[in-house]
C-alpha cells in the first residue's frame, strides 16, 4: 500500500498545506496520522497470517502426547497393556461398563441374572418381491414391565445399549410364547412402523426372538457381587 505522501492526491494536499498559515504543522500531523494508518494495518495483517507449519505440528505434538485417559498419556496405557494380567483388564472393563450404565438398565439386567428369557420381536423390511434384513424397529418386549420399568417407551433403547456392550444376546423364537409374541406385534411402535412401510410400498417382516443374558453379561453381573438382599429388594419391587 502506497503512503498517502506518495501519491498525485497526496502531493497536491501536500502544496497546498504549504501555502497555509502553519503549514509546518499541519504536514507533521498528516504525516502522523499516516503513520499511524500504516501501523494499525500492520497490525491487523499480523493477526491474520496464519502461524508456521512448525508452529502447527508443534501443537499438534503437544496434544497427541498430552491426550490421556485416566490422566495417563498413550505411551503410559501402552505400557501398561504389555503388564496386565487377566483378571485386572477384566477388572478394568468391567469397571468401564458399569459407568456407561444408568439404573434402568440395572434393572433389566437384574431381571435377565436368574437365567430367565423374555420374548422379543423386530420389524424388518424389504420390498414387496424380494426380502432385505433392514431394521426398522428393535428390541421390542415385554422385559420392561416385568421388570418395573417406569418410563417403558425407554425399553427398547436400553436393551439396544445392553446389546452393544455385549452384555444381552438373544435366541431362537420360543414357540410356547405364541401369545406373548402376538401380544407385543399390538404394541403401537410395531402398528406403526408396519403401517408406514405399507404406505410407502414396502413389506414389514417381524422376527421373535427371546432375550436372554450373553456369557459376558453373566459374568459381569457375577462381578459386580450383587447381594441376596438387594436382589430381593428388587424383585419385591417388581412384585
Amino acid at each position: 500500500m502506497k503512503a498517502l505522501g506518495d501519491s498525485g492526491a497526496g502531493r497536491r494536499v501536500a502544496k497546498l498545506l504549504r501555502r497555509l498559515p502553519g503549514a509546518d504543522r499541519a504536514s507533521e500531523r498528516l504525516q502522523a496520522v499516516e503513520r499511524g494508518l500504516l501501523q494499525q494495518l500492520k497490525r491487523r495483517m499480523d493477526r491474520l497470517e496464519p502461524p508456521s507449519s512448525v508452529s502447527v505440528l508443534a501443537v499438534a505434538m503437544r496434544s497427541v502426547a498430552d491426550r490421556s485417559l485416566g490422566g495417563a498419556s498413550l505411551q503410559d496405557l501402552l505400557q501398561r497393556s504389555s503388564e496386565q494380567g487377566r483378571d485386572e483388564v477384566q477388572a478394568e472393563y468391567f469397571g468401564w461398563v458399569t459407568s456407561q450404565l444408568v439404573p434402568v438398565q440395572a434393572r433389566l439386567l437384574s431381571a435377565l441374572s436368574d437365567g430367565s428369557t423374555y420374548p422379543v420381536i423386530h420389524v424388518l423390511a424389504g420390498s414387496r418381491i424380494g426380502f432385505t434384513a433392514e431394521p426398522v424397529v428393535e428390541w421390542i418386549s415385554n422385559i420392561g414391565r416385568n421388570a418395573g420399568v417406569q418410563w417403558n417407551d425407554t425399553t427398547p433403547v436400553y436393551i439396544g445399549r445392553l446389546r452393544a456392550l455385549g452384555l444381552v444376546d438373544t435366541g431362537p423364537e420360543d414357540p410356547a410364547r405364541r401369545v406373548q409374541y402376538e401380544m407385543l406385534e399390538t404394541e403401537q411402535p410395531v402398528r406403526d412402523s408396519i403401517a408406514r412401510l405399507h404406505k410407502g410400498g414396502l413389506k414389514g417382516h417381524i422376527v421373535r426372538r427371546v432375550l436372554m443374558l450373553s456369557a459376558l453379561g453373566r459374568a459381569f453381573w457375577e462381578d459386580g457381587r450383587i447381594t441376596e438382599d438387594l436382589d430381593g429388594s428388587l424383585a419385591a419391587s417388581v412384585g
